[in-house]
């Protein structure tokens, strides 16, 4: 995708796509409609998707914000992050690029197909992910 940018009362860009490899290795790609500069550092986008091909894992939402010198992002509105096995369902999402780590203080829910689980906060690294407050599970069986 190529971006537009265009200049005026405030500065933007259309269709853009943020990658970030390591040693040759894709470790995330994410894609916006649209995103405005609000100051030299932080950027509004809209219509966001993010992937993390070696999780397999898929997330969009309605919107975020990135900051560029610490490259952390926060995305907020209809979240829903998927894999093969489970889908993450949230309001409000905190990606600290630094720790890699995951954060939220609202309502989280992950759901399988054999399993729903939700909770009032989220913890998650590459390894783990925690919920807190007001946790519920539900296990089906065969």
């Amino acid at each position: 995708m190529k971006a537009k940018v265009r200049l005026g009362e405030s500065s933007f860009m259309d269709d853009i796509r943020i990658t970030q490899k390591k040693e040759g290795v894709l470790k995330w790609e994410l894609q916006s409609k649209k995103a405005v500069f609000v100051t030299d550092n932080e950027v509004k986008l809209t219509s966001v998707q993010l992937r993390f091909p070696e999780k397999e894992l898929s997330l969009t939402s309605e919107r975020g914000a990135y900051d560029i010198d610490k490259s952390n992002l926060t995305i907020e509105g209809n979240i829903r992050a998927s894999t093969k096995d489970y889908d993450i369902i949230a309001s409000t999402l905190f990606w600290d690029s630094s720790r890699n780590e995951i954060l939220s203080d609202r309502e989280v829910r992950i759901v399988g197909k054999r399993f729903f689980v939700e909770g009032g906060a989220l913890a998650a690294t590459a390894d783990s992910a925690k919920l807190h407050n007001r946790v519920k599970a539900v296990f089906n069986g065969k």
